[in-house]
């Protein structure tokens, strides 16, 4: 399945309190936290779990976008040219770093960001996307990296998928209950990459149905 695309205004939606129940959540947060008062300067957030773990880096992102001046980049659509005139104090959120790997001009950037930031004890946080390439051919850029704070999401339980999946209809203005969240984690998929892909696609039968989306309307529609 090709990952879902989430949309700029969904993504200024997601605020950390949606992700609170999560089993993740305390020890992901203490973890950027402390990161944030300790020396290090770059984050990484890594993890199979693609949309949970960007769930997260936008919602810590609004969280302290709301205190600091935060500059948020995203590279899995386009290459844009990087800015390097920030400011000490600012914070750099850049989704989908990797998609620079394997284009030497793009593995400079990252280079010279990664040593301009320490310079100016500028903070960073990296979210690696699983759809972009994850080799590096410039040694002194995968040395960096590596010496780097890697935060690493865990595998979802299936609590955790059903909180993030209400959740995504929910600011879609969609309410789905539990039971219809269970059905569909024992019919369908426990992935919460094809969970978000059929949610899109009861969003859409919802609207046209104008009906909320329940098991019978789930069982009328699909093949579960």
């Amino acid at each position: 399945m090709e990952q879902q695309t989430l949309s700029l205004k969904f993504e200024e939606s997601i605020q950390l309190d949606d992700l609170k129940s999560c089993s993740f959540f305390r020890e992901i947060s203490i973890r950027c936290e402390n990161f944030l008062k300790g020396d290090d300067h770059l984050a990484i957030f890594l993890g199979k779990e693609d949309i949970a773990k960007s769930f997260f880096f936008f919602a810590f992102y609004n969280y302290l976008n709301t205190k600091h001046k935060c500059i948020y980049f995203s590279l899995k659509e386009s290459i844009p040219s990087i800015n390097l005139k920030v400011e000490e104090g600012e914070i750099i959120f850049m989704d989908g770093y990797n998609h620079l790997f394997n284009s030497e001009e793009g593995e400079k950037k990252l280079f010279n960001l990664f040593n301009f930031s320490k310079e100016k004890k500028i903070k960073v946080f990296f979210n690696n996307s699983l759809q972009g390439p994850q080799v590096i051919k410039l040694d002194d850029l995968n040395s960096r990296l590596s010496s780097s704070l890697h935060v690493d999401f865990p595998v979802l339980s299936d609590d955790d998928k059903k909180i993030i999946v209400i959740n995504f209809l929910k600011k879609r203005g969609l309410l789905m209950n539990e039971q219809s969240i269970d059905f569909i984690l024992k019919r369908y998929s426990r992935n919460l990459n094809d969970l978000i892909e059929l949610s899109i696609k009861l969003d859409k039968i919802s609207l046209e149905q104008k009906k909320n989306i329940t098991i019978p309307l789930i069982k009328k529609f699909t093949s579960l």
